[in-house]
């Protein structure tokens, strides 16, 4: 499958009607900034998902991509549409067109059917534009500039779907239906055991109050003490005594955890503002102030060294040059009693002379780069000692703050607490006190707690036998409960075990699957050569829930960060080329190239050209967008025409009529096998 014509009216920046056969083998198109290069690769992508991915901004002002998909210019077209064919191997072709009021001719359902094949990824569509048109923009941003979660979910995508992978979400369910099966049983377990754990408290209370029963008026005069406003109704006065005698209890815990935190504070805060500490907090800041100005110093010395030995570097290098112009110059020798560098007359003594003064200009300017080397070592090795001394001042002052910043934190929290448990705010410095005041709340509480043994105790013999019974009934109910937990942790075991399983067979297919990236990547990263001394590229998977990919240059760098913009995005043509060519799931075999050489150095750009040509070779349909003229011609002569799978060139630019539109367009023949240059002449010959 190949991309056969794109035809444009009214879509943006292209208001007439504009057609482009591409040729079967390549097309080249040509053009300055700003006359619809991209605006041709947008189209295709329009036609196949109904937007453009290259915009990371959806809105802005109040407007979005939509507003600025049809024409905004001056004039009226005659039509809005953007329409896209393609065409297989049997010549049987597929078109899309998307209308600006109709929308599109074609089902999403219809365009994947036609475009993509076997298990595809998620989104197939935007998959199949974001790998088939690689742009100038997104070079770097799909490549090395992802982090390394999203390059590996952008390769998995790309390479397709995994056969089977529905199994995973599927082990997954079953898991969570089994932990929630779990989890119901345990609750219910828990629950009854709480009865049971409350009702034998009530039996083992009740026994104990029959054993302590007393004065039933003296209890009543403690309660009413003790809780002015109770009700007179015996059980709803015990209810409210329980109640208060409950708050009593929790009061007394907090007040008991005030009095500890209270003398911790005052102990930490004594420690604080003794003499000593204070005067090793003057000594420690005093100590880190010189230490800053000692590290200043020897920082000085270090940029001055560095800056001599740039100059004495420099002076080297013009050194070495004239090194090689006397050389060469001596082996030449005059030519003719002229100087065969400057074509001056000279005698051979005049000649001497002048190579012996430039030799000792040599030496003078060569002479002084081990002295500024040797400086700088010793200027660095001054340094390191400022530098330790700077580090330990500086973690002596942190410890002091440290030190304050948790007793100030101490402090807050003690006041905190008072206000939480609504303790009264006059003991926060007085733990004594507070402790003489818990004394006092302990034997109220003793004194109600004994009141309300006494009113238990003519209620507790008709509740023992009612307790008795639910206590045989819960025993019964937890037996059977714990058997229902025993079992659902056995189903929660199998299949948290099935579960891990099935991801550790989906990580081997997709390790397999990414690892055909591998050789394409060195293959394509050798051929684009970004650096002259990292020669191949590395990548490794790994994480087990969540998945990482890095790429790695020379001795395990990230070549995000010492690539220069050139490099990078040389290396990211690389990385896109492979994933471009390790698609399974597509028949497309068209590859569209968006201007791909903005920021790389003509060296490059003539090994991508090279690239290029390898996978036109290979049977790939190359569609290359640039805006150098001398560019487009070396494509033309470097992708290989053929009778089946032509070539053509298009130049488009603004037509008189202010639209744009294709200024010429050129069949590009097949190239002739090759030529024997004679005395007679040129001829024709076949072979290589």
């Amino acid at each position: 499958m190949r991309l056969d014509f794109i035809e444009v009216c009214g879509f943006r920046g292209f208001r007439d009607k504009v057609r482009v056969d591409f040729g079967r083998g390549f097309t080249v198109i040509t053009g300055r900034n700003g006359v619809g290069k991209s605006t041709l690769c947008d189209a295709v992508e329009f036609a196949i998902t109904g937007s453009i991915d290259k915009y990371s901004v959806e809105k802005s002002a109040k407007e979005s991509l939509n507003d600025y998909l049809w024409w905004r210019g001056e004039g009226t077209p005659k039509a809005h549409f953007v329409t896209a064919s393609f065409i297989d191997t049997d010549g049987k072709p597929f078109t899309i067109t998307r209308t600006r009021e109709a929308g599109s001719d074609r089902s999403q359902e219809e365009i994947q059917a036609a475009l993509c094949s076997g298990p595809v990824p998620d989104d197939a569509l935007k998959q199949l534009t974001r790998t088939s048109i690689i742009r100038d923009e997104w070079i770097a941003a799909l490549s090395l500039d992802l982090s390394e979660t999203e390059r590996f979910d952008l390769v998995r995508a790309a390479l397709g779907a995994l056969e089977g992978s529905e199994a995973g979400g599927r082990a997954r369910e079953v898991v969570v239906a089994a932990e929630g099966a779990h989890s119901r049983d345990e609750a219910a377990y828990e629950t009854a055991r709480s009865r049971l754990a409350d009702r034998l408290a009530q039996q083992s209370e009740t026994q104990a109050a029959l054993s302590r029963s007393g004065d039933v008026s003296e209890a009543l005069r403690i309660i009413s003490a003790a809780i002015p406003d109770a009700p007179t109704e015996l059980t709803a006065r015990l209810a409210a005594g329980r109640n208060t005698l409950a708050n009593a209890r929790a009061k007394l815990s907090r007040m008991g955890e005030a009095v500890q935190l209270g003398r911790e504070i005052a102990a930490r805060q004594a420690a604080f503002n003794a003499p000593e500490s204070a005067v090793a907090r003057e000594a420690a800041s005093a100590a880190l102030e010189a230490a800053r100005r000692a590290k200043e110093a020897a920082d000085r010395v270090i940029t001055e060294a560095e800056q001599r030995l740039a100059r004495e570097e420099e002076a080297d290098a013009i050194a070495a040059s004239l090194a090689l112009l006397v050389e060469h110059g001596e082996r030449l020798g005059l030519h003719d009693d002229h100087c065969p560098l400057c074509a001056a007359h000279r005698t051979s003594d005049e000649f001497a002379a002048g190579l012996a003064a430039a030799r000792r200009r040599i030496a003078s300017l060569s002479s002084g780069v081990q002295d500024a080397r040797a400086a700088l070592a010793a200027a660095r090795d001054q340094a390191t000692q400022p530098g330790l001394d700077l580090e330990k001042a500086e973690a002596e002052v942190a410890a002091h703050a440290n030190e304050e910043r948790t007793l100030r934190a101490q402090e807050a929290a003690h006041v905190d607490f008072y206000t939480q448990w609504n303790l009264d705010h006059r003991f926060i410095g007085d733990p004594d006190g507070l402790e003489r005041e818990i004394a006092a709340e302990r034997d109220r509480s003793i004194n109600l707690e004994r009141a309300l043994l006494v009113l238990d105790a003519s209620q507790a013999v008709s509740r023992i036998s009612s307790i008795e019974s639910e206590i045989s009934t819960l025993r019964d109910e937890i037996e059977r409960l714990a058997n229902a937990v025993s079992q659902s942790q056995g189903a929660v075991t199998v299949a948290r075990e099935i579960e891990r399983s099935v991801k550790r067979v989906s990580a081997e297919v997709i390790d397999e699957r990414l690892a055909q990236i591998s050789p394409l990547l060195n293959e394509l990263y050798q051929r684009l050569r970004p650096h002259a001394d990292w020669r191949t590229i590395d990548y490794s998977i790994r994480g087990d829930v969540r998945r990482f990919l890095s790429l790695k240059v020379g001795n395990g760098l990230n070549p995000q960060f010492v690539f220069s913009s050139g490099q990078r995005r040389a290396a990211g043509l690389a990385f896109l080329l492979s994933v471009h060519l390790a698609r399974a799931w597509t028949p497309l075999r068209s590859l569209l190239l968006d201007d791909p050489v903005q920021h790389i150095d003509d060296f490059r750009a003539l090994h991508l050209v090279e690239v290029l040509a390898a996978l036109r070779l290979d049977g790939r349909q190359i569609i290359c967008a640039v805006e150098d003229p001398a560019l487009a011609d070396l494509l033309c002569r470097r992708l290989v025409s053929t009778s089946t799978e032509g070539g053509r060139r298009f130049d488009i630019d603004v037509t008189p009529l202010g639209a744009t539109g294709v200024v010429t367009k050129e069949e590009i023949p097949p190239m002739p096998a090759g030529v024997l240059r004679n005395a007679s002449g040129l001829q024709v010959v076949s072979g290589t």
